[in-house]
């Protein structure tokens, strides 16, 4: 029978399902195509025009400690860039923006007083998740990760998803080395691990992201 195909970003995303696997599926890695399973960052998958229907990972990141004055944020027009110009003009605040090249450097900015806020993946700090500070506002964001998964199929990838995710938590030193040995990029089996660990991952429906959709498309580039 042949493999059903999942068009995967190479990020957190994709680690669960990597871990999986899964006999059922054949993972392709790339953030331009369309298909019956697309899994991505929320933001970008309204990006590119995709309905999801599945959050697959929540608070991976956060703000942290509180929203500063200077703020740390990985590259101009990423994910997390949309995330937090939502998250100040909800709050009404004008923080200055410093973009970084990648955690360490933010981290590095944090940790020398260059910047008194940054945006972290999950794994280098705690802070205030942007699910949460959008839901004070009454939007509800979907996660920081999901899926189109065509309905048919469902089911069949929840329960794949899931397996992965068991085998993160049961196992994660071997399985997060399995994982960035498939990926397409250099990635630290140490990171994989604790976006898993420390975040909220598992498939849940999304029935309804219009508002957030909405609000994501009045800040994409």
């Amino acid at each position: 029978m042949e493999k059903i195909r999942i068009i995967a970003a190479p990020g957190p995303v994709s680690y669960p399902i990597i871990a999986a696997r899964s006999d059922i599926f054949d993972i392709v890695f790339d953030k331009e195509q369309k298909g019956d399973i697309v899994l991505d960052s929320t933001v970008s998958l309204v990006k590119r025009g995709i309905k999801f229907n599945l959050s697959l990972i929540r608070g991976l990141s956060v703000i942290s400690p509180q929203i500063g004055r200077k703020i740390a944020v990985w590259r101009r027009g990423s994910a997390n860039d949309v995330l937090l110009k939502i998250a100040l003009d909800l709050e009404k605040m004008r923080s200055d923006i410093v973009y970084a090249e990648d955690q360490k450097e933010i981290l590095e900015l944090l940790n020398s007083g260059k910047v008194d806020s940054a945006v972290l993946a999950s794994p280098f700090g705690s802070g205030i998740r942007f699910e949460d500070l959008f839901r004070k506002h009454d939007l509800e964001m979907p996660g920081s990760c999901g899926a189109y998964v065509r309905e048919d199929l469902i089911d069949t990838f929840a329960g794949e998803y899931r397996k992965g995710i068991e085998k993160m938590r049961s196992d994660p030193e071997n399985t997060s080395k399995y994982v960035a040995s498939v990926l397409p990029m250099k990635v630290d089996p140490k990171f994989i691990a604790g976006t898993i660990l420390k975040s909220d991952v598992s498939p849940e429906l999304v029935f309804d992201a219009t508002a957030f959709a909405e609000t994501v498309k009045k800040y994409l580039n």
